[in-house]
C-alpha cells in the first residue's frame, strides 16, 4: 500500500501486508474512513481485509481465507465496514472498526453469500444496504443485522456499481438497460431505460444528471443535459 504526496507524486510511505495469499492481486479502491480523532485506510485485498492509520501502521485485520481478486469498493456506515471477498465464492462481512490486530473472530458482526456480488460496489441508503449480484439479483438488507428485507432479480449480468441519487437507486446492467428502483424496505421498480450498448463501467451522478459509459460511447442523461454523445 502506497500514500503519495499529492502535489509532486513522491512516495510519502508504503506498507507491505502481513500476508501469505497465494493469489495475491486485488483491485479494490481503498476507503478513508473517521476513527475517533483520525481517521482509517480500510483496504480489502486477497485472504483480508486491512486497515491503516494515516502513517501506514497496520491498525487490524480480518480474514476471509481464499477470497481473492476482490473489486467491490468497502463501504461504511455507523462503526461497520462491509466488504466482499471477491473471486471464487464471494461472501460479504459486516467488520466492527474498533478493534485491533487480527479481528477476525471478535469484530465481524454478520455475514452472508447469498447474491453477493464480485464485482458491483454496494450503496447504504438510510441504514439499508443494497447490493446487485454478477446475474442480476438485488438484495436489501438491515445493514446492522444483516436481516433479509427482500431480494428480486432485476436485471442481467451485471458489473456496475449501484447509484443512490434522490431516494432512488440506479442499476446498469451490462446490456447497458438501468433500471431505477426506490431505496426502500420493499421493492418499487420506477422506471427501466435501455441503451442497447454493451456496458460495464459504473455511472455517475453529475448535478441532476446520469452519466454512462458504453462500449461506443458517453451519455450524460437529464433536464439540463445537451444530448451530445
Amino acid at each position: 500500500l502506497y500514500a503519495l504526496n499529492k502535489e509532486d507524486g513522491s512516495i510519502t510511505w508504503k506498507a507491505n501486508r502481513t500476508s501469505r495469499a497465494k493469489k495475491n492481486f486485488s483491485f479494490c479502491t481503498p476507503l478513508v474512513i473517521p476513527a475517533g480523532n483520525s481517521f482509517q485506510i480500510i483496504s480489502p485485498a486477497s485472504d483480508w481485509c486491512f486497515s491503516y492509520d494515516l502513517n501506514g501502521r497496520e491498525i487490524w485485520k480480518s480474514n476471509y481465507r481464499g477470497g481473492y481478486s476482490v473489486v467491490p469498493r468497502p463501504i461504511y456506515y455507523e462503526g461497520l465496514v462491509y466488504v466482499s471477498s471477491g473471486y471464487d465464492h464471494p461472501t460479504l462481512y459486516a467488520i466492527a472498526t474498533d478493534g485491533v490486530g487480527e479481528v477476525t473472530k471478535k469484530k465481524v458482526r454478520w455475514r452472508t453469500a447469498k447474491a453477493v456480488p464480485r464485482n458491483s460496489s454496494p450503496v447504504i441508503v438510510n441504514g439499508l444496504l443494497f447490493m446487485v449480484s454478477d446475474v442480476g439479483v438485488v438484495s436489501c438488507l438491515d445493514a446492522r443485522t444483516g436481516a433479509l428485507k427482500w431480494m428480486e432479480r432485476v436485471a442481467g449480468s451485471t458489473s456496475a456499481s449501484l447509484i443512490h441519487a434522490g431516494g432512488m437507486i440506479y442499476l446498469t446492467d451490462e446490456e447497458g438497460s438501468t433500471y431505477v428502483f426506490k431505496a426502500k424496505p420493499s421493492f418499487e421498480l420506477m422506471a427501466t431505460n435501455i441503451l442497447n450498448e454493451r456496458t460495464l463501467a459504473s455511472g455517475m451522478a453529475y448535478g441532476n444528471t446520469l452519466v454512462l459509459r458504453t462500449e461506443v460511447a458517453l451519455y450524460r442523461i437529464g433536464k439540463d443535459s445537451k444530448a451530445n454523445k
